[in-house]
């Protein structure tokens, strides 16, 4: 890697549109500046500016590093923000629906937290929406369409949802291959939709092509939760979401029933609340980001 100097000297210079700007902001010459920038130069053995008689305009090359070196330093600021309250705890809000709480958020929030071992946490988990205009929380996980009235989405999870069960219940359905038709004689359970766009089984048949409805009795449940663990315990068919349910569709607790599946225009979004974002919410929700756009393996199971 490059001195941590010469990429500081680099971004100012970027980021100000000048080699003079950016030393008047760093406190050194402007014949410093340049010779870090010469140097990376050097380094990378293509120009990053092109040197005009009053102006240096970023090349190519220095517009793909720029955007790098710029988001790793808001990266960095964000984090010491957030250790920098050695009397005053930063604290963070985050507001979510019990189900991706459960299935999403838990198993992966020991990383963010050992990350920021400073910050104190708290996490509402409930299906009525909060309004992130009221002050109650800082980020909140979003299931809809962008974008939101009370704040801004900065990235989304799409989902794809289709029938899951436990492998003994497909075993003894044959549920390999099933078709539509058959999928809506089986004994169908339903959860509390977490939030209002989600989809229903009546609505998962319908725009999966079947136009009468379930000719089963459903088992209901007001959680969505409770309607995956009935599931994982043989006693029917619930509707499964692709990422919401990584975890024990990966480790074999549910598995997938036919082919037949539903794409909706939602996804799970993360929208972070006002104009002038804290710190800690801000990296909070660049580890969101991380995770929705570039997804880990599933952690293990409990």
């Amino acid at each position: 890697m490059p001195s941590l100097g010469a990429l500081a000297a680099f971004e100012a210079a970027a980021r100000l549109g000048g080699f003079t700007k950016a030393a008047n902001e760093l406190g050194v010459t402007q014949a410093a500046v340049s010779r870090q920038i010469r140097a990376l130069e050097a380094d990378f053995g293509v120009p990053l500016f092109t040197r005009n008689t009053r102006q240096v305009v970023l090349t190519d090359a220095g517009r793909t590093l720029s955007g790098a070196v710029s988001d790793a330093f808001q990266t960095m600021t964000d984090a010491i923000e957030v250790l920098r309250a050695p009397r005053e705890p930063t604290s963070l809000t985050v507001s979510t629906s019990l189900s991706f709480s459960h299935f999403w958020l838990l198993p992966r929030l020991p990383a963010f937290r050992s990350a920021y071992p400073l910050l104190q946490l708290r996490v509402i988990s409930q299906d009525q929406p909060l309004d992130l205009r009221t002050g109650d929380a800082d980020v909140a996980v979003r299931y809809g369409v962008a974008p939101f009235d009370d704040g801004e989405a900065l990235a989304a999870l799409p989902e794809e949802a289709f029938p899951v069960a436990s492998p003994e219940f497909a075993a003894r359905h044959d549920c390999d291959s099933i078709s539509v038709e058959a999928l809506a004689k089986l004994p169908l359970i339903e959860g509390h939709k977490p939030e209002s766009l989600w989809l229903t089984w009546p609505t998962w048949f319908a725009r999966a092509g079947l136009t009468r409805p379930p000719g089963r009795q459903m088992l209901m449940f007001n959680h969505y939760s409770d309607a995956v663990y009935a599931a994982m315990t043989g006693e029917g068919v619930v509707l499964g979401w692709n990422r919401l349910l990584e975890r024990p569709l990966g480790d074999g607790r549910l598995v997938r029933l036919g082919t037949a599946s539903v794409i909706p225009q939602e996804a799970h979004h993360v929208v972070v609340a006002g104009n002038e974002h804290k710190p800690a919410a801000m990296a909070f929700a660049r580890w969101m980001v991380e995770k929705f756009t570039a997804p880990d393996a599933a952690p293990p199971a409990d």
